[in-house]
């Protein structure tokens, strides 16, 4: 059967000739005339067939086609003009480095003319995550194992699911016709526009003979075909095949009709995202002044999916627990989530899939912008959540820390290689993209910037561009406000944010007796001894003074890239000499500020008044971020860090408080398997028991009840600490509450733990529990209908200190069939690194199965990554670096497609060893020098503390109860 080729999948080589990855761009695609029949059937092993025809544009005359595909079965492909074979094919073959396959002909196509490209095509649908693959659930009502159909193209997986050119550079339409059993209901990007059954077929189409050779129809299937789409990207395209259910969203919400799909008994879960869908939509048709330009939006839930959510256009795609909401089983926490993912990809329909990005070195454009307007929409669907607060200090705080690696990459960058692309999809990416456009809207104003934005929207619409062509619209209406220095354009500006690596750190000093200020830029590493780059920014200046601190948001300077140093003299600042005087207000732009020693002083002093308030809430973030990092750098003692850090114990508001814990993690971190834990765990103990008892402590009606986003967030937050660092009461409550739940009467629908405090709870008793404390979570875990709640177990199974246990659970990651599944096993696996026991286990088990960990990630490579970088997040000594790159040289060929991953674990290891060897000694004493103050300054109170603790958790194991009978 010579017309058979196996296209097998893609393997990594680094080749010197950049173009080779590229299609030449001879022939271009205008439509896709794909279609399916699918056999969701285990006994044919998921058979499927398809033909697609191309629409081809040349733009010069070539004797080849070029396009993808991978690990596909093809036939013998035609070229025709209209119904004629126009051309004779004498060869085709793939070239399976970049998945090209290079059809030849027997003479030339004509360049302006248009062709049409048949090709057949077929296999078998596989279980995975990527491309089209085979998802299950079981039935709650029939207890029986249910098949499905999805789809996830992006990156370059599309050709994994036809011949295609993958692309994001060669949009096209689609008319999509999908075959299936009758049982089964089929949607995809377009509505339906008919369906038939197998014997009114040839009365709707009229198929051609290779059609009716490949698409092996039968007696008991419909046929769906769907409008032709608008012209897009081939890794937007989608379809679901499955039994699935549908609630539609009130018509009054959204002119374009919505539908929220799920499993049959998990339709009750969709009742959030069926109004939050529609009112996020509506809000960006109105904030980009741009119609969506759809008919319809499906939303769908999908049991197995790799990431969070996918953009596809009209058929967005949701791993369950970031679509579906219960509101006894989800979490406030949950809720937030369900909120953002879905405002994230509806913003996605305009920045990505209207306007799309030539190639993969601007992904940023897409995530970025996306991630930034989410939380625009979820201001306007949740505001009392503060989403445009608590965003930009997440996004912040993720990116300072990765981006202060030398192995880092600028948010723009080069892809010489496709199977790069997955490394991008990151932190830099998503969130120092989103922060970027935050910076953007904070120095241009939002009429300024949304004018522009509208702009860019309106020139390319369905149609690709770069940074560049967004730089030029911006410049464009900047200029006509007068809103940008002279002669000083947005590219001039942004160029030093996106195209470099890293960010800077300013050096402010300030002269007492004039009253001026020097601030000088260079580049901030982590590893601060290799900071020698001459690296630098157009920095927005935008500095805060005591005086000024509730007044009006201060005039922006700025410090221009190889301006070197700047000066600020009296007369552009209020601070006098006993005033503090703080940069970088409303944390404008990702850098970091360290002072001169007296200011950091006045800092601390107005930190620890009673004024502390009058420092505003996003300038108390700043601090604690950037002092606990240039202790961490050695650019600031510890001491000031703690000294400044002490006034947590006094602070009421989230984002203060969850940034200086943070900080604390890194410290955390490195002596949570040393015998300095101790320590650290008194001094935490000492700086947040009074918070733990005024947010709330692990019970309280407060919480059950809670609408404060906020509060709520304090609470789990500070919950979760107390419980971990050993806070009298904390883990004996969570024990009892836990054992209350085991002798509940039906414990999946009735939980006494309160919902936002579960996972803390849970985790607090599986690990002082036995193997039955263990298998309760894992019996919950299994029966779960609820994805959320199914999540919270997972994580807690990975709580048992039990060394068997762990390496089971482990086992079962690599185990087909073992319950535990593929979207799952990395959560497991990190998890388990993370727990100061389960380190060693998961540590053995990924040095001595490592290939079978490879093939589990098989298509999801980039998890390979993540999993290293936790793994060496926790070294701490060069013996355990060392032991890892002697086992990376035996084991390269599982590395090969992580390799960016690999640097920055390594760097981050050798960041912990060097703190290790700097810094340990001195910060232990530091912490027990701080807790033994602590014990001075609150002797008088101490046993009224003690009993409000031991107070309040007799009141919560009594009133819980209560309350859930109530």
């Amino acid at each position: 059967m010579r017309w058979l080729h196996t296209v097998a999948v893609a393997c990594l080589l680094h080749v010197a000739v950049p173009a080779e990855y590229l299609l030449p761009g001879d022939v271009v695609p205008t439509h896709y005339h794909l279609k399916y029949a699918f056999d969701i059937d285990p006994a044919t092993n998921f058979s499927y067939f398809g033909v697609v025809d191309i629409y081809l544009n040349v733009k010069k005359a070539t004797s080849k086609i070029v396009l993808h595909a991978n690990d596909i079965l093809i036939a013998i492909p035609i070229v025709r003009v209209g119904d004629v074979p126009s051309h004779k094919v004498t060869g085709y073959k793939v070239n399976d480095t970049y998945s090209l396959m290079t059809i030849s002909l027997d003479k030339d196509l004509q360049e302006d003319q248009n062709y049409t490209l048949t090709i057949p095509f077929y296999g078998n649908i596989k279980h995975g995550l990527d491309g089209a693959y085979i998802s299950t659930y079981v039935d709650k009502m029939t207890k029986e194992k249910e098949y499905l159909i999805t789809t996830q193209f992006e990156a370059i997986s599309a050709r994994k699911a036809f011949p295609c050119f993958d692309e994001p550079m060669y949009k096209a339409t689609y008319s999509i016709v999908i075959g299936h059993h009758k049982d089964y209901t089929a949607i995809s990007n377009m509505p339906l526009e008919n369906s038939v059954s197998e014997n009114a077929l040839e009365d709707h189409w009229p198929w051609s003979q290779i059609e009716k050779k490949f698409m092996k129809p039968k007696s008991d299937f419909v046929w769906d075909s769907y409008e032709k789409s608008v012209a897009m990207s081939t890794y937007l395209l989608a379809f679901v095949v499955s039994k699935f259910s549908f609630v539609q969203s009130p018509p009054e919400l959204s002119d374009t009709k919505f539908k929220i799909w799920a499993r049959p008994d998990a339709l009750d879960q969709t009742a959030y995202a069926s109004t939050t869908g529609p009112k996020a939509l509506s809000y960006f048709e109105q904030w980009f002044n741009l119609s969506y330009p759809l008919p319809k939006q499906d939303m769908i839930a999908i049991p197995d999916f790799a990431s969070g959510a996918m953009e596809n256009w009209g058929l967005i795609t949701y791993r369950e627990k970031d679509l579906l909401y219960d509101e006894k089983q989800s979490s406030f926490l949950n809720k937030e989530r369900v909120a953002t993912v879905i405002a994230h990809e509806l913003a996605h329909q305009w920045f990505g899939n209207l306007v799309t990005m030539k190639w993969w070195s601007d992904l940023w454009l897409n995530e970025g912008f996306a991630t930034f307007a989410a939380t625009v929409a979820v201001n306007h669907v949740e505001p009392t959540w503060n989403a445009d607060k608590s965003s930009a200090v997440n996004d912040m705080l993720l990116i300072l820390n990765l981006d202060a690696l030398e192995s880092s990459h600028p948010v723009s960058v080069p892809i010489d290689d496709p199977k790069r692309i997955s490394e991008i999809f990151d932190d830099i990416s998503y969130q120092k993209g989103s922060t970027l456009i935050r910076m953007m809207t904070m120095f241009l104003g939002d009429e300024v910037f949304r004018k522009a934005i509208n702009n860019y929207l309106r020139k390319y619409s369905y149609n690709n561009a770069e940074q560049d062509d967004l730089w030029l619209e911006l410049t464009a209406v900047s200029k006509k406000y007068g809103v940008l220095p002279n002669n000083v354009t947005v590219k001039d500006i942004m160029d030093t944010w996106t195209k470099q690596t890293g960010y800077p750190i300013l050096t402010v000093t300030r002269d007492y007796e004039d009253k001026s200020i020097t601030v000088s830029q260079r580049r901030y590493l982590s590893l601060a001894a290799r900071s020698t780059s001459l690296t630098s920014w157009w920095v927005p200046l935008s500095v805060v003074c005591e005086p000024e601190a509730r007044g009006p948001p201060p005039a922006l300077r700025w410090l221009a890239a190889n301006q070197g140093l700047t000066k600020l003299h009296r007369f552009e600042h209020g601070a006098e000499r006993d005033h503090w005087l703080l940069f970088n207000h409303n944390m404008i732009a990702p850098y970091r500020v360290n002072y001169d020693t007296r200011n950091w002083q006045l800092l601390s002093n107005a930190l620890k008044s009673n004024e502390y308030t009058r420092v505003p809430l996003l300038g108390r973030v700043q601090l604690l971020s950037d002092a606990f990092a240039l202790a961490w750098t050695n650019h600031l003692e510890y001491s000031t860090v703690l000294n400044l850090a002490s006034y947590l114990q006094h602070e009421t508001e989230y984002l203060p408080l969850y940034t200086g814990l943070r900080g604390l993690m890194q410290i955390e971190n490195v002596l949570k398997r040393s015998p300095d834990y101790g320590a650290f765990q008194k001094f935490v103990r000492k700086l947040i028991g009074d918070v733990y008892v005024r947010s709330g402590g692990l019970a309280t009606k407060k919480i059950l009840n809670g609408h404060d986003l906020n509060s709520v967030k304090m609470q789990v937050t500070i919950s979760s600490w107390a419980c971990r660092m050993k806070v009298p009461g904390c883990e004996e409550n969570a024990i009892q509450l836990y054992k209350q739940w085991m002798d509940t009467e039906n414990p999946d629908e009735n939980n006494p733990i309160p919902l936002d405090l579960r996972r803390t709870v849970y985790c607090v008793g599986v690990s002082r529990g036995s193997v039955a404390e263990w298998r309760w979570a894992l019996a919950r875990e299994q029966r779960a209908n609820v994805a959320a709640a199914r999540s919270a177990l997972l994580a807690a199974l990975t709580c048992t200190k039990d060394v068997w246990i762990l390496a089971q659970y482990l086992e079962w990651t690599v185990t087909e069939g073992s319950g535990v599944r593929k979207q799952d096993v990395l959560p497991v696996i990190v998890n388990i690194i993370r727990s100061p026991v389960g380190y060693y286990v998961a540590k053995d088990f990924i040095y001595t199965r490592v290939e079978e960990i490879y093939n589990t990630f098989k298509g999801q490579y980039r998890r390979m990554g993540e999993m290293i970088k936790t793994l060496l997040q926790q070294f701490t000594t060069q013996r355990e670096l060392d032991t890892f790159l002697e086992w990376r040289e035996k084991n390269a060929q599982y590395l090969v497609d992580s390799k960016l991953a690999v640097e920055q674990a390594i760097e981050n290891a050798q960041v912990n060893i060097n703190w290790i060897t700097k810094n340990r000694k001195n910060v232990v004493d530091k912490l027990r020098e701080f807790s033994t103050n602590y014990d001075n300054s609150t002797q008088i109170n101490h046993g009224m503390h003690s009993a409000a603790i031991t107070g309040s958790v007799q009141v919560f194991t009594v009133l819980i109860p209560l309350f859930m009978r109530n």
